[in-house]
């Protein structure tokens, strides 16, 4: 019998590396990205190496369509034994009055409606067949304001209370479900994003690979695991940050912001 991993956000980086995982462990895949040549790339390459189907979906889950579009793809579907939510939006290294409302309003589409609707359509089959796997990406920026990043760490912050509280109700009928929580990591868009500065002077700013990443969340989740966060100094700033005096905590914030 086929069985079915989705993962948004496949078109590189993390969501590439989970692509390429379970594909070698016999999963046929649904994969979504906004770059149709390097998705489908992708596709070929994890479909001709292990021998199983790949169905991409361009789509930007900032936009409503884009996201029902995915939803009906998979509304007859029965198979579906793990959800990955990948997709997300960076955040921008702006003020947060520097820009329109409906460029924060993105992120809240990419990071909360877009997981909870894929969510709401595979949950019910889950249950019933007493299995399935969710895997909701979060960040270690869910756990510490970072200046410029206000609705960035908002999200984020969301995401990982949400999986935590899906967790309880869910351990019990056969569900696995994960917050991962992953530091600075080695994909395009962080060595884009974030400032030479940044990544010489805080030490989990060096990184980590995507495999890496995806190696850890995958031993977490034998585990039983409800949270996810690769690294030992990812861990240990997570653990300390919220203990520190305000003024100390809201300093480290300021100096990890992405502003050049």
């Amino acid at each position: 019998m086929s069985k079915t991993a989705i993962i948004t956000g496949a078109t590189s980086g993390i969501g590439a590396a989970y692509a390429r995982r379970l594909a070698q462990e016999g999963y046929d895949l649904i994969i979504t990205g906004r770059k149709k040549e390097i998705i489908q790339k992708l596709a070929d390459e994890v479909s001709a190496r292990n021998k199983v189907k790949v169905n991409v979906i361009i789509a930007d889950f900032a936009k409503e369509a884009d996201i029902q579009r995915l939803l009906e793809v998979l509304k007859n579907k029965d198979d579906i034994e793990i959800l990955i939510n990948n997709a997300g939006q960076s955040g921008y290294d702006r003020h947060y009055e520097d820009l329109d409302i409906t460029e924060h309003e993105k992120l809240v589409w990419t990071h909360e409606i877009a997981p909870m609707r894929l969510i709401s359509m595979i949950l019910p089959g889950m249950i019933k067949r007493r299995k399935g796997i969710i895997i909701n990406v979060a960040s270690i920026a869910s756990f510490l304001p970072v200046t410029g990043l206000s609705v960035y760490c908002g999200v984020k912050a969301f995401v990982r209370l949400y999986t935590q509280s899906l967790y309880l109700e869910l351990r019990d009928k056969g569900i696995k479900v994960q917050a991962l929580c992953p530091g600075y990591t080695k994909t395009n868009w962080g060595k884009d994003y974030f400032s030479k500065r940044l990544i010489d002077e805080i030490p989990t700013a060096k990184g980590m690979t995507p495999e890496k990443v995806v190696e850890c969340s995958l031993s977490a989740l034998r585990k039983n695991k409800w949270v996810c966060m690769p690294g030992m100094m990812n861990r240990m700033m997570a653990r300390l940050f919220p203990s520190l005096p305000a003024g100390m905590y809201y300093s480290m914030g300021k100096r990890m912001t992405p502003f050049r």
